[in-house]
């Protein structure tokens, strides 16, 4: 959980986890505060797209809101998903040799070209950089991109696969290599997670696709000749 979340606001979402919903007065009870400032702790959990409500019609006055945990604070509880990951791919090792998590690795590298590819059909470089990097986002890298006067940088400042990465750091040269197959570019690595950096950095220059896009164009003029 978040350790610079206020007490009460962590505790409300423990109590949504455990009771699914909840209405402003059960939560008044549980906590033992008032309901404004239940209320007040709800504005910022929604805020922050934690919290969310249904309203639910009462045979007298006004609807109760039924208050409940988005996907995204269920991001912050306790999870095994990574060792599970890991301990799986090892079992599935020990019966196929370690050759074969290569192999997987590599069919879901095609799985998400064939994704990438189709959202950046069609765009320019920076377009595609763009597009990449809320592609990144969205799978939970926190993915961003920068412009200098010679390159575009995509910065990845969280790794969500990094406990597989450690232990089969293959994937991440895989991961280079659908980075450059998508973009159809040269892409560079400049800072890496599992090499003490706080994050992931690619430099990818300007210039070099702009040649590759030209010597495509005369190979294509040529052999319609």
């Amino acid at each position: 959980m978040n350790c610079e979340m206020s007490e009460t606001r962590m505790r409300i979402l423990q109590l949504l986890k455990m009771r699914c919903s909840m209405t402003v007065s059960q939560l008044t009870e549980a906590l033992h505060i008032s309901a404004m400032g239940v209320r007040q702790h709800l504005a910022i959990l929604e805020d922050e797209g934690l919290v969310a409500y249904q309203s639910e019609k009462q045979e007298r006055g006004r609807p109760h809101h039924l208050y409940s945990l988005t996907d995204e604070a269920n991001s912050l509880f306790p999870t095994t998903y990574a060792n599970f990951a890991v301990d799986l791919m090892q079992e599935v090792a020990k019966f196929n040799g370690p050759g074969f998590i290569n192999k997987v690795f590599r069919s879901r590298m095609k799985s998400q070209l064939q994704t990438y590819e189709q959202r950046l059909a069609g765009k320019n470089l920076l377009e595609r950089i763009k597009e990449l990097a809320q592609i990144r986002d969205e799978e939970g890298y926190m993915a961003r991109f920068d412009e200098e006067d010679t390159d575009y940088i995509l910065i990845e400042h969280n790794c969500p696969i990094a406990a597989i990465a450690r232990e089969y750091p293959h994937v991440c040269e895989i991961e280079l290599a659908l980075f450059r197959q998508s973009l159809g570019t040269k892409v560079y690595r400049e800072e890496h997670l599992m090499r003490d950096s706080h994050r992931c950095c690619y430099r990818i220059p300007k210039d070099n696709f702009a040649q590759q896009t030209s010597t495509s164009s005369k190979d294509e003029n040529k052999t319609k000749q």
